[in-house]
C-alpha cells in the first residue's frame, strides 16, 4: 500500500478550500485538501504545520543560463520548484546533469538561422535570439522561446508571429522580454495569443497587460521568488497579490503547455513548498495605496503581506526527511 503524507496546522493556499489548514498526498498526487480534524482522522500520525504556509512551487520561468546564473541547488533553497532554463546544448546538458532530482526542469537549448528540419518533431523546444528569429526562412513547428531585447525588436517579432499566429499558438511560441516593455505594445501582446516572461523588477504596465489578456509570467532577478512577486504588486503599474502569484506559479505552468499546473487539488501534482510567514493577508491593487485584509470572509485564499517593511517568507523543511 502506498504512503500517505499528511500535513495539518498550517495554512494551505488552495482555490479548492481557501480555508484549508491541512494537506495530504499519496503516489506523487494532491489527495486530501480540507481541515485539522478531518486531517487526523484520516492520518493520526500526521506533521504538524505549527503555523507554516504551504503554497504550489515557484516557478522561474526564463532563466538564461550563463555566468552568474543560479545553479539547481540555489533555485531550490529559494523556493523554486520547477525552472525553464535557456542556453547553449552544452549549458543546458551541464545544468541538468548538476541540478538537484527534486527540481524539475523544461530545456530551451539554442538554436541559429538553420532552425529545425522538417523532420523534428512538434514537442521538441529551442530558443532563439529575435535577430536569429527574424532571419529564419521558415517558421518553426516546435516550441519555441525567443528572447527579445529591445522594444523596437519586439515590434519585429510580433510583425512575424501575426503573420504565421496560428503556427506560432499551436507549436507553443513563446517571448522573453529581457527590457521595460512599451504602452504602445500593451495590445498587440494581448492579441498575439502567445505567452511572455518577463521581469517585474523592471518598469513594465503589467495591470494594462493583463487588462489586454496578455499570458504573463516571470523571470526572477532577485533570490526570492516572493520578492519578484511583490515586485508586480507594488508601483504605478502593479497588479493584484493573488494575479501576481498566479504568474509565478499557474501561469508560468500553462506556458510550457502545462495548464493543470501549480494548483494545489486534489489529483493535482503534489508539487508544494513550506514557508514560514508573519501573516496571512488578502491585497487589493491600488495606485495609490496598498489595500491589505484580513477579513476571513473575502472567501479568497490569503498571501503573506509583501509591504516593503515586512520580512519575506523564509522556505523551511517540509518535515517530512523526504
Amino acid at each position: 500500500m502506498s504512503a500517505v503524507t499528511m500535513y495539518f496546522g498550517g495554512d494551505v493556499y488552495s482555490s479548492v478550500d481557501p480555508f484549508a489548514t491541512a494537506l495530504g498526498t499519496k503516489d506523487g498526487k494532491v489527495s486530501f485538501i480540507g481541515s485539522d480534524e478531518a486531517a487526523l482522522a484520516l492520518e493520526p500520525d500526521a506533521i504538524n504545520l505549527d503555523g507554516d504556509f504551504l503554497t504550489p512551487g515557484f516557478v522561474h520561468a526564463g532563466l538564461v543560463l550563463g555566468e552568474g546564473a543560479p545553479d539547481g541547488q540555489r533555485l531550490l533553497d529559494f523556493g523554486f520548484t520547477h525552472a525553464h532554463i535557456l542556453g547553449t546544448a552544452a549549458a543546458v546538458e551541464d545544468f541538468r546533469a548538476n541540478a538537484p532530482s527534486e527540481l524539475a526542469i523544461i530545456e530551451y537549448p539554442e538554436i541559429g538561422t538553420s532552425g529545425y528540419a522538417a523532420s523534428d518533431r512538434i514537442d521538441d523546444r529551442a530558443s532563439i535570439a529575435a535577430a536569429d528569429f527574424l532571419a529564419l526562412h521558415d517558421m518553426p513547428e516546435t516550441a519555441l522561446y525567443i528572447r527579445v531585447e529591445s522594444n523596437p525588436r519586439l515590434g519585429e517579432v510580433l510583425d512575424r508571429v501575426r503573420e504565421h499566429a496560428a503556427l506560432a499558438q499551436r507549436s507553443g511560441y513563446r517571448l522573453l522580454l529581457d527590457f521595460s516593455v512599451d504602452e504602445e505594445f500593451v495590445t498587440p501582446l494581448g492579441y498575439s495569443g502567445i505567452a511572455i516572461t518577463l521581469d517585474p523588477a523592471q518598469a513594465q504596465p503589467l495591470a494594462q497587460l493583463l487588462s489586454a489578456g496578455a499570458q504573463v509570467s516571470w523571470t526572477d532577478s532577485q533570490d526570492s521568488p516572493w520578492a519578484t512577486v511583490r515586485s508586480a504588486v507594488v508601483g504605478e503599474n502593479g497588479i493584484g497579490a493573488r494575479a501576481a502569484f498566479n504568474a509565478a506559479t499557474r501561469f508560468a505552468h500553462r506556458a510550457a503547455g502545462n495548464p493543470d499546473g501549480g494548483v494545489l487539488a486534489p489529483g493535482a501534482d503534489a508539487d508544494y513548498v513550506r514557508w514560514q510567514v508573519d501573516r496571512l493577508v488578502v491585497q487589493v491593487a491600488d495606485a495609490r495605496v496598498a489595500a491589505w485584509s484580513t477579513d476571513p470572509r473575502s472567501g479568497t485564499p490569503g498571501l503573506p503581506e509583501l509591504s516593503s517593511d515586512v520580512a519575506l517568507p523564509t522556505r523551511v523543511s517540509l518535515g517530512d526527511d523526504a
